[in-house]
């Protein structure tokens, strides 16, 4: 399998988990998110994913969004979608399942640094 050209990186605080999308959310990078979305959901906390800086969003990248707002503890929020990925939400109805946030609220603790990165397999004390 080729490299992804997308990345999932995990943040954590005590109250919230982050999910930050980027690039192509596909195939390539399926794993990875699904891993990702494990991760979070372990932690039983709301959980925002910001996809601000996403390019390109496919059916596999949609249903493990699915999966992490019909399965998350409260509505997931969507931070900052693209236009496309708002028509996605539109045709799919995910928009029945996530909340919509127009600008980022930011993330408690916010620092430069992320606490997972990748796989989620790096995590510094919460």
């Amino acid at each position: 399998m080729s490299e992804p050209i997308g990345s999932v990186t995990v943040r954590t605080s005590p109250t919230r988990s982050r999910l930050v999308l980027a690039g192509e959310v596909d195939m390539s990078l399926a794993e990875e998110l699904s891993a990702a979305v494990d991760n979070v959901l372990a932690l039983a906390m709301p959980v925002d994913v910001l996809v601000r800086d996403v390019t390109f969003l496919d059916s596999s990248g949609l249903s493990k969004l699915v999966r992490l707002a019909t399965s998350s503890i409260s509505r997931t929020r969507l931070i900052e979608p693209p236009e496309f990925v708002r028509f996605l939400l539109e045709v799919t109805r995910m928009d029945e399942v996530l909340d919509v946030v127009e600008k980022d609220p930011g993330f408690p603790d916010d620092d430069p640094s992320p606490d997972v990165v990748g796989l989620g397999s790096q995590r510094d004390a919460v």
